[in-house]
């Protein structure tokens, strides 16, 4: 044989090793996802006095409220009983018309009264498949009820010899986990047995965002409509692995040039508390709080504090403007809407503040007024 051609046979061997890596795993349903996460895209449906016709209703105490959830394809009635209360919720949730009352499970400060329910969807796959939802009703608008997901998919998938824990979430909670641009994916990149789920964790993803390990970016290519299985392959898009945002661990380190000209590198300032203070000049509760900020910035001075800003204006002229009217003398960086300081920081609504210790390391998030002072007089007492 030719060496072209054993040569041919060695890359038509390696494209066949590629294109078959498709690694796939069966997950398996979990009924709560509080043990998760907390955090949540609400949907809403508008409920009417129209009744909804072939129920099988109560006497209702009340003025009746009728709508529909739609789940997996499916269309299932909810009335809501309302009696200038609590109300109660009642639920068909095999869309078989009978209906059963929903006890609320909690009734929060905001005045949202909160249950869980666990429908009953037809599939492909399956005759009948479970899939709980959070339903959440406030007297104050009557009208309308929200829902949201309460269950997920777990279980675990090797890629390229190392087990990796992994759960994926229906994030448009529309029933159905295919839709690769409605979900979230979850994985333990470090292998520690805990999945961090929060926005700010780098272990979560949307299910058809790519992800770095160690060097080499895989992306989710399929999921059944019921979550019962996934596939991950290799990706040819190039991402960099994405950084955590949690306390507890240490801020992404970045360099840029500061309004002044002068060159900030955040790796430099360790053994000093950084505040890094996201903001834009069209936002009001940011304008707010720039005196709160510049009063830090000089009363903290000598305790070894510095603040930096970060500005997200689309127009730097806004930003300049704005710093030269409120007189903010600690430093300034323009980053412009989705710059590399933002975009690291994932920074997704303003303000959005963190503070860092001495040593680097995210000790808050999202503090302003008072409680902001308070986190940094703890860190300045740290060192003394």
């Amino acid at each position: 044989m030719s060496r072209r051609y054993l040569w041919m046979g060695a890359v038509l061997s390696i494209l066949a090793s590629a294109a078959a890596f498709a690694a796939t795993a069966d997950l398996h349903y979990v009924d709560s996802i509080l043990d998760l996460t907390s955090y949540y895209h609400p949907q809403g449906i508008q409920l009417s006095s129209q009744p909804i016709p072939a129920l099988t209703e109560p006497s209702y105490h009340g003025t009746a409220m009728y709508g529909l959830v739609p789940l997996g394809g499916m269309r299932f009635p909810v009335v809501l009983d309302s009696d200038g209360g609590s109300g109660t919720l009642y639920v068909d949730v095999d869309g078989s018309g009978a209906l059963s009352a929903a006890s609320w499970m909690s009734h929060g400060q905001d005045g949202n009264y909160l249950a869980s329910v666990s429908f009953r969807l037809s599939g492909e796959a399956v005759d009948e498949r479970r899939y709980r939802a959070f339903l959440m009703w406030n007297p104050d608008t009557p009208s309308v009820l929200t829902y949201c997901r309460d269950n997920y998919e777990s279980g675990e998938i090797d890629l390229d010899g190392a087990m990796y824990k992994i759960a994926i979430i229906d994030e448009n909670s529309d029933g159905e986990f295919d839709d690769l641009s409605g979900g979230v994916f979850l994985i333990d990149l470090d292998r520690d047995g805990t999945i961090l789920a929060s926005p700010d964790s780098h272990e979560r993803y949307r299910l058809d965002e790519a992800f770095n390990i160690g060097g080499e970016v895989y992306a989710v290519t399929r999921v059944t409509a019921d979550g019962s299985q996934i596939e991950i392959d290799k990706s040819d898009t190039w991402v960099d692995p994405k950084p955590p945002l949690e306390v507890g661990y240490p801020a992404p380190d970045f360099s840029l040039t500061d309004y002044e000209g002068d060159k900030i590198q955040l790796s430099s300032l360790q053994g000093k508390i950084v505040l890094i203070d996201f903001w834009a000049s069209w936002c009001s509760p940011c304008r707010d709080e720039l005196a709160n900020v510049e009063a830090i910035a000089n009363e903290y001075a000598d305790d070894g504090v510095v603040v930096l800003g970060v500005d997200i204006d689309r127009n730097e002229g806004a930003f300049a403007g704005i710093v030269s009217s409120f007189g903010l003398t600690y430093r300034q960086i323009f980053d412009g809407a989705d710059g590399p300081v933002s975009s690291l920081y994932r920074v997704i609504g303003i303000p959005m503040t963190y503070l860092i210790d001495r040593q680097g390391i995210i000790r808050g998030k999202r503090l302003r007024g008072d409680t902001l002072r308070q986190a940094i007089d703890g860190l300045v007492g740290e060192g003394k």
